[in-house]
């Protein structure tokens, strides 16, 4: 749990450092951070910290799980592979301060936060279900569409990531039209500009689709809340959060990118992310044989004494 949350603040910080723009506080340098001291160091410096604290959570984690592998066999290989997918996200952080922010390298660092994230959410609740039991019922089309629902809102996280890299986020001053219409007059404009409203117009499709997907998984996920208490509390708090992002998203139009909104907005999207992925986690077969086995353990210890 605890390198769950940090890996949402350090996700949350990195919101921060684009949205402060200050990606290149420490200039192109890594590990080092030379320069004099400001407000773009600091906040660099941060998000490094930040990324240092979760390493050494995990690394934790992963030494709990090899200890305890003979009675919590499932946690190791989760374990193992989120330590060494921060490893793997650190060197990507590298790479894009030595690309100094090329807009495809931020996208696969968010990326790869964002499987971090997923990974960290399926480990907590398999700890849960193996440490005290989960009674939540299993259901493989429920698993799968969340999945996909989860893998939709990942892809409108990467596509605002490009729109940031791209600087196409403030293309358009108005919300929800674009310069006064639905769907802005492209033909006007030079083919540099062209593409940049592109992008942000790509964007704002992309929400409106993703926002008809959430709503319509969260809807079919609610009416079985008798059966599904826990999923139906995951999906309301999925959909209760997408309608504040849609909020958020517009005042970073109408604030002109305020770096307060800008942040805020990846932090809701990334927690949306984690309802969906926690849907889906606590409906995978998997961790229901976790927590059956957990609680058979007693009986059959029982038995045995007998």
């Amino acid at each position: 749990m605890a390198s769950t949350i940090a890996t949402f603040l350090l996700v949350s910080i990195g919101g921060l450092v684009r949205a402060t723009k200050s990606g290149l506080g420490c200039g192109d340098a890594w590990p080092h951070c030379p320069g004099e001291v400001n407000r773009a160091l600091i906040i660099e410096l941060s998000h490094r910290g930040a990324a240092g604290i979760v390493i050494v959570l995990l690394g934790l984690m992963l030494v709990t799980a090899l200890r305890n592998r003979r009675s919590a066999p499932r946690l190791v290989r989760p374990s193992l592979a989120a330590f060494g997918l921060v490893l793997f996200q650190a060197l990507l952080g590298a790479v894009v301060v030595w690309l100094e922010l090329d807009a495809v390298s931020v996208v696969l660092h968010l990326a790869a936060a964002m499987s971090l994230l997923a990974l960290l959410v399926y480990t907590t609740v398999l700890s849960v279900a193996q440490d005290d039991g989960l009674h939540a019922p299993t259901d493989p089309i429920l698993g799968k569409r969340a999945r996909w629902t989860a893998g939709a809102v990942l892809a409108l996280l990467l596509a605002g990531s490009y729109v940031t890299g791209r600087k196409a986020g403030y293309v358009f001053s108005d919300w929800p039209l674009m310069d006064g219409r639905l769907v802005p007059d492209f033909s006007a404009v030079s083919p540099q500009v062209r593409a940049l409203l592109e992008i942000h117009f790509l964007h704002r499709a992309l929400a409106a689709v993703v926002g008809v997907i959430v709503v319509w998984f969260g809807l079919m996920v609610v009416r079985r809340k008798h059966e599904m208490p826990l999923q139906a509390t995951l999906a309301q708090v999925a959909m209760g959060l997408f309608a504040i992002e849609v909020l958020v998203g517009a005042a970073n139009v109408w604030t002109k990118l305020n770096a307060g909104f800008v942040t805020l907005h990846l932090a809701l999207g990334a927690l949306i992310f984690a309802s969906l992925v926690g849907i889906a986690a606590v409906t995978l077969p998997g961790v229901r044989a976790a927590a059956e086995r957990r609680a058979a353990a007693p009986r059959r210890a029982a038995e045995a004494s007998r």
